[in-house]
C-alpha cells in the first residue's frame, strides 16, 4: 500500500492510495549484510479538494492524479538481528500510465498527457525496515522519494503547480511472504 503526495502540485499532504504489489528476491552476503532487488507494479500520485473563490461564490475544486509505474528497487540490507532489518537503496521507475483531471463548477475535465508530459524515466532514492512477522512473512515500512523530476515544471498545467519540477514522495507499507 502506498500513501503518496506529488511535491510542487500546489498541495501538501498525503491524499492518495494506491496499491504496490511485485516479486522480489532476497540475497544474504555476510551474516550482517544482503542484497533486496524486487520488481513491482507501483500507483503513486496525488489527489486533493480546496475551496476556490467565483463570481457565483465560493466551490469546492477537486484535483485527481493517477501514476502507475513499473518500478525496480535494489537496496543493501543491514540486519540488526534476525527479525529488524534497516535498508536503504535506489528505486528505477518506468511510467506506463497517468491520468489527470479536475472537477470545476462545469464537472470533470482530463488534463491532456500530451500537453503536459510526465518522465517516462524517474529514479526514487528509500530507506527501510522490516519486521519479521513469522518465519515467512515480515512487515515492511519504506519512505521514498524522487531524486529525479516526474514532471518538469514547465510542463505543470497552469493551476496545479507552485513554481518548482514535480518529485514523487510517499510512504509505504508491505507484507512480504517469502519462500
Amino acid at each position: 500500500m502506498n500513501f503518496s503526495q506529488v511535491d510542487g502540485d500546489d498541495d501538501a499532504g498525503v491524499h492518495k492510495i494506491g496499491l504496490q504489489a511485485g516479486l522480489g528476491s532476497y540475497v544474504s552476503l555476510t551474516e550482517r549484510l544482503g542484497i533486496q532487488l524486487d520488481i513491482l507494479y507501483s500507483q503513486k500520485g496525488s489527489r486533493y479538494t480546496r475551496e476556490m473563490p467565483s463570481i457565483a461564490g465560493p466551490y469546492f475544486m477537486t484535483y485527481k492524479l493517477k501514476l502507475d509505474y513499473i518500478e525496480m528497487p535494489l537496496a543493501l540490507q543491514y540486519y540488526v538481528n534476525q527479525d529488524i532489518h534497516i535498508g536503504a537503496g535506489v528505486a528505477y521507475n518506468r511510467l506506463i500510465s497517468s491520468n489527470e483531471s479536475w472537477l470545476s463548477l462545469y464537472g470533470w475535465a482530463p488534463i491532456n498527457a500530451g500537453d503536459y508530459p510526465f518522465e517516462r524515466d524517474v529514479w526514487e532514492y528509500f530507506a527501510s525496515a522490516s519486521y519479521r512477522l513469522t518465519d515467512r512473512i515480515r512487515a515492511e515500512v519504506r519512505y521514498q522519494r524522487s531524486a529525479t523530476p516526474i514532471r518538469k515544471m514547465e510542463h505543470v498545467f497552469q493551476n496545479f503547480s507552485n513554481g518548482r519540477n514535480q518529485l514523487n514522495n510517499f510512504l509505504s507499507l508491505r507484507l512480504g511472504y517469502y519462500l
